[in-house]
């Protein structure tokens, strides 16, 4: 493209031949924590589902924070990610919808039991695709796939590394999360080499950027002279309304449709989106 928009994913996949497009599914990491993961899971997949994509998040991360903020509260006895991952489980068989429509969660567990997951599968001589396994077999069934990946680069990002055509990475602004992105760009070197030959880091966004001060405005310019139209032309605003969106158990599309966040993750939604069509059914 040569109008600023991110390269499209699926320029070397096989093209659905109802309206040109396929499913993608994006493994949203850093190892860094409080960079926004969680946040552009919930968000990203709002935008997306308002658009019209039926949209998936899994949940991946032990703090269950996806699902929660989205209203979605399993019981302690109802199957989630873990029982997937155990291979326990379908894919199809644990998704919960949310109360926005084409959003759907995968949900993790309440308590230590994806931790235990983590260390069932440390235990693995090599690495099992358990998560793409379960995906390859609902992936008609989507038009978007967002994994929420743990702050780490163990083995459940590792899954999703595994399952993912393309990774997201949400980049804070600040130099901290620069920093961060050499260790994932390490782990994506070796999962590519021996797990999965395509992944790439394709997108790369910016949040709780503060465009009138200086730091913001350095690491911005420095990640984009790095990275080129792999980051989002929008970035994201720090804004009260992001933070408070959780508590209230919806995305910030709806619990402040006008703020700079809900604005911000719809242009990114356009901008992923770009050129595509939500799936007929």
């Amino acid at each position: 493209y040569d109008d600023g928009y991110p390269t499209p994913l699926l320029s070397s996949r096989k093209e659905n031949s109802m309206n040109g497009s396929d499913t993608v599914v994006l493994a949203i990491s850093l190892q860094k924590g409080g960079v926004g993961k969680t946040t552009t899971a919930i968000n990203l997949g709002a935008a997306l589902a308002e658009l019209g994509f039926r949209t998936l998040i899994i949940d991946l991360d032990p703090q269950g924070n996806a699902s929660s903020g989205l209203g979605i509260h399993p019981p302690d006895d109802a199957p989630t990610i873990a029982d997937v991952l155990r291979r326990e489980e379908t894919l199809d068989s644990i998704v919960e919808p949310t109360a926005e429509k084409n959003l759907f969660v995968a949900p993790a567990p309440t308590g230590q039991m994806l931790a235990e997951v983590e260390a069932q599968l440390v235990a693995e001589m090599f690495p099992q695709p358990r998560l793409k396994d379960a995906i390859d077999a609902v992936r008609d069934d989507w038009d978007y796939i967002l994994m929420d990946c743990p702050p780490t680069l163990g083995r459940l990002t590792v899954n999703a590394f595994m399952a993912a055509d393309a990774i997201l990475a949400p980049v804070q602004c600040q130099y901290f999360a620069l920093e961060g992105l050499r260790d994932l760009s390490e782990v994506v070197k070796q999962v590519r080499q021996a797990l999965n030959p395509t992944l790439e880091i394709a997108h790369y966004l910016l949040t709780m950027s503060e465009g009138s001060k200086k730091l913001s405005s350095e690491v911005e310019a420095e990640l984009r002279s790095a990275y080129g139209k792999k980051v989002f032309r929008s970035s994201i605003p720090y804004n009260v309304k992001l933070a408070e969106a959780p508590s209230m158990e919806r995305s910030v599309l709806k619990h402040a449709t006008t703020s700079k966040g809900a604005l911000a993750y719809r242009d990114v939604a356009k901008e992923l989106s770009h050129g595509r069509t939500p799936r007929i059914r």
